[in-house]
């Protein structure tokens, strides 16, 4: 007996009628940083407040004791191939279940934990978890769940126990662990590489060894005297799986009472694998050495149990945390995160809440996406920046031909003294590097140059420069998707919209007096030629064209020509003199007023509601108005003349508004209109007795 009886490819060990419980190693979990991280992302993104379960797969190794979550192992629609695959190529068992994320931290604690165990009782594994996505904190508890025990007449549960144990080898008569072998390679093929840990084996008509999945068990199976039950080994030593476990559940709810039954302990034999016409197979073994043994189970005591019996029963499987004491885990991902993808996922928090509740119609991707050209980097260039990245656009280019000077950093946003030093870096390139070093997943470049502006002759020497810088204005307005018009003079404002009008582009305007302050968006461009509008394939362009009537653009209450607005004029009257607050409060309305123009769903109004279409505010009165007015057909800026003389003879066209103050009133029919207001013969009655 000391060197044991073979028998069937089984050594049998000296056994006692007397039963003897069996004890289980629970088993582990290790899951990586990817998972976490696409679990947040899924539940910033898509999941959200819904926290009904997700699909996950644990995969385990065996004898090794550890489930391991990779990335794939969270099943969205795209993972599940990949997940399988994985299966297949690491022999790995895999535990299907699922993973719950819960809102708030105070519903992972008042979860009543013996109610999830049985809300889970079918499946190999659970993790119930709470995410912190703002400081990126994980609190988690895995679980396995399983009853504890069997249950007996009487509706006692009682602990599992065996009459006797005898070890499989590969050296016996039977061959019997090589039939095993072949039956569950057999059994994964079927299965598509899905490893199962429970299964049963029974001989086929003719002798040869078969398995198939525990669920697929028939009544006729059950009455096979040659049929045993199965569970793959996930113990790392010589001690019964949990697998064997959650085996003796499932197998409590098939009519096997007042038998005795074989369950074995398989421990797949290690090969490596390699990969022929697509498919993982094995190829070379790494040794026949085995741990798989069969337990002689006898269930005369026990009674067939449905779902609803297991109901009155405490479950079992919470996993202990690293003090080996029930409790959850926690981990932090801040210190495996790559700190610029840190940084955009912060930055991006606050809009993806956004669509949670409030706005779920918010559309991050295409504003990250929109294109943004600010024309003035001074003080609301500083400020429409800074909004303009609190949404999310992650492209702006910025235009200016100023440098920084030691007044400009306590108001402009984006510039620090040290910019202001040894005559101050020019504003478009510094503000440009100012929101990369906010923010690493800007797009942001400078354009130094100035604009060409009504009223500034032209010099000779510098004609082809004033050339070129019109010609990569052009480029410019043309390449991006919003404009944003903010620079300090009237006349500079002039070019960029006659662009704009013959592009079609979104063009917000802001301004600003000493205690007032304008914010508007000029209306749709004018037409190439009958029937359609410039520039409408892309969404952006197509915002504009919702307007019944074409809104004015900020010249069209004008009757005078854009001039020189800087001539004799005194220090504070070149200056912008302004009350600090307006820049902040207007350069948040210009953006915001870009938001809701994206997401127009209607002639009027957006998902963020009301499009406006100017905005006039005071602090002397502490008034906002909000007023909207159609385009004048004599404006110098947007009208048709303007921008068909532009299509025409571009730069020619900026040369002689450069030249003569009077040329633009002349050719849209200013000069006329005043004439003949001039001319009118006004009849006014002095009569008091008249009114």
């Amino acid at each position: 007996l000391n060197q044991g009886l073979k028998i069937s490819g089984l050594h049998q060990r000296p056994s006692t009628q007397n039963k003897m419980s069996l004890a289980f190693t629970p088993l582990k979990s290790q899951i990586t940083s990817d998972f976490w991280l696409k679990l947040m992302r899924h539940k910033l993104e898509v999941a959200k407040l819904d926290s009904h379960p997700l699909p996950i797969l644990g995969y385990i190794r065996p004898g090794s004791g550890v489930v391991e979550y990779l990335e794939d192992s969270l099943i969205l629609d795209d993972t599940e191939e990949e997940a399988d695959a994985v299966v297949m190529r690491n022999e790995c068992v895999a535990f299907k279940g699922n993973i719950k994320l819960v809102n708030t931290r105070e519903s992972f604690k008042s979860c009543n934990k013996n109610e999830y165990l049985k809300d889970n009782r079918l499946t190999d594994c659970t993790i119930l978890t709470f995410a912190d996505l703002k400081s990126h904190a994980i609190v988690y508890w895995p679980a396995y769940p399983t009853c504890p025990g069997v249950i007996t007449e009487g509706g006692e549960c009682q602990p599992p126990s065996f009459l006797e144990e005898k070890e499989m080898t590969y050296d016996g008569e039977g061959e019997e662990l090589s039939e095993f072998d072949s039956a569950y390679d057999d059994l994964r093929r079927r299965v598509k590489g899905y490893a199962p840990h429970h299964f049963y084996a029974f001989k086929s008509p003719s002798g040869e060894l078969r398995m198939d999945l525990l669920s697929s068990i028939t009544p006729e199976d059950l009455s096979d005297q040659s049929v045993r039950f199965g569970c793959i080994n996930t113990s790392p030593q010589r001690a019964n799986p949990w697998t064997l476990r959650t085996l003796l559940t499932s197998l409590q709810s098939l009519d096997i009472a007042s038998k005795t039954i074989d369950v074995v302990i398989y421990s797949p034999t290690l090969r490596r694998l390699e990969i022929k016409d697509g498919l993982y197979v094995r190829d070379e073994e790494l040794g026949k050495t085995s741990t798989s043994r069969v337990l002689k189970i006898s269930t005369c005591d026990w009674i067939k149990v449905s779902p609803e019996t297991l109901e009155g029963v405490g479950m079992v499987g919470w996993e202990l945390n690293n003090k080996n004491k029930p409790g959850p885990r926690s981990v932090n991902l801040k210190a495996n995160m790559d700190q610029e993808s840190l940084a955009e996922q912060s930055a991006q928090l606050n809009l993806k809440l956004m669509r949670w509740r409030v706005i779920p119609e918010l559309d991050t991707d295409m504003l990250e996406k929109t294109s943004c050209l600010i024309l003035g980097s001074g003080t609301l260039g500083c400020q429409v920046a800074r909004n303009l990245m609190s949404w999310g656009v992650r492209k702006i280019t910025f235009l200016d031909s100023g440098r920084v000077s030691m007044s400009n950093p306590v108001r402009q946003s984006l510039y620090t003294f040290e910019d202001s030093k040894d005559g101050g870096k020019f504003k478009a390139e510094r503000a440009g590097e100012a929101c990369k070093e906010i923010f690493p997943g800007m797009d942001c470049k400078g354009v130094v140059m100035s604009i060409p502006m009504p009223g500034h002759p032209i010099s000779s020497l510098s004609a082809s420069e004033v050339k070129e810088d019109t010609a990569k204005l052009h480029d410019l307005i043309k390449s991006h998707d919003v404009i944003y018009l903010l620079t300090d003079t009237r006349e500079s404002r002039w070019l960029p919209t006659v662009m704009a009008a013959s592009e079609g582009k979104i063009l917000i305007n802001v301004a600003l007096g000493f205690s007032s302050w304008l914010v508007m968006r000029h209306g749709k461009g004018v037409k190439k030629e009958e029937g359609q509008l410039q520039s409408s394939e892309k969404n952006h362009e197509k915002c504009l064209e919702q307007d019944e009537d074409r809104l004015g653009c900020y010249f069209c209450a004008d009757v005078v020509a854009p001039a020189n607005s800087m001539r004799d004029r005194t220090l504070d009257q070149q200056c912008t003199v302004t009350r600090p607050g307006l820049a902040p409060i207007a350069s948040a309305m210009g953006v915001e007023m870009m938001v809701a123009l994206l997401h127009r769903n209607s002639k009027d109004s957006s998902a963020l509601g009301q499009i406006p279409h100017m905005i006039r505010g005071d602090l002397g009165d502490w008034s906002v108005a909000n007023i909207k007015t159609p385009s004048f057909n004599c404006c110098t800026g947007c009208s048709e003349k303007v921008v068909k003389k532009w299509r025409e003879d571009g730069f020619g066209l900026v040369e002689k508004v450069c030249e003569d103050e009077k040329y633009l009133e002349d050719l849209t029919g200013l000069t006329e209109l005043k004439t003949q207001a001039e001319e009118v013969d006004w009849d006014i009655d002095d009569d008091e007795e008249d009114f």
